[in-house]
């Protein structure tokens, strides 16, 4: 596992703030270009974004390294689920498209480390934001959601359940029969 603080100058990213309908515009483009909606494995998607993926021991601190030299790198926890790496695979390949670039024209020399426990929010939820977008698109979701509310769509997106009750908490759907 790579260093919380490694041997060269990083920073953290920040939101880019865009409105929830440029991030699904945005995630779904990506998931479109990185053949994501053609059924590709979230492996082959992270190869066509330019991001590897590697497995790290507890404490699991960073989850998405932009290195100065080098590939970036999504850093899951070696004893998760499934359905948990796909929203962290997700969630950091929000960092990597909307706030990586960003970061480095306004801190260059610095490298990029989006951390599990940020020392703020802003950029993380916006990040998850993109992450359920790229996993869950809106129509089919609220499909999935009104033919069985979360567990259907938890099923049918392999997601965590209290995932997609936030994809519909964020859609504004209605939770209660």
């Amino acid at each position: 596992m790579p260093a919380k603080h490694p041997p060269y100058p990083f920073v953290e990213p920040e939101a880019a703030r865009l409105t929830p309908l440029e991030i699904e515009a945005v995630a779904d483009r990506n998931a479109a270009d990185w053949g994501f909606r053609e059924g590709k494995s979230l492996d082959e998607v992270c190869k066509n974004a330019g991001v590897d993926i590697e497995y790290s021991h507890h404490p699991n601190e960073i989850l998405l390294e932009a290195p100065l030299d080098g590939p970036p790198v999504v850093w899951l926890p070696r004893r998760a689920r499934k359905r948990d790496d796909r929203v962290t695979i997700a969630k950091a390949l929000g960092h990597w498209s909307l706030q990586v670039e960003p970061a480095r024209k306004a801190n260059p020399g610095c490298g990029i480390q989006a951390l599990y426990e940020p020392g703020t929010d802003d950029a993380s939820v916006e990040a998850m934001a993109y992450g359920m977008a790229f996993l869950m698109p809106k129509g089919d979701f609220v499909d999935a959601w009104y033919e069985g509310r979360s567990q259907a769509a938890s099923d049918r997106f392999d997601v965590p359940t209290k995932i997609a009750y936030l994809r519909a908490e964020a859609l504004e759907l209605r939770l209660t029969t």
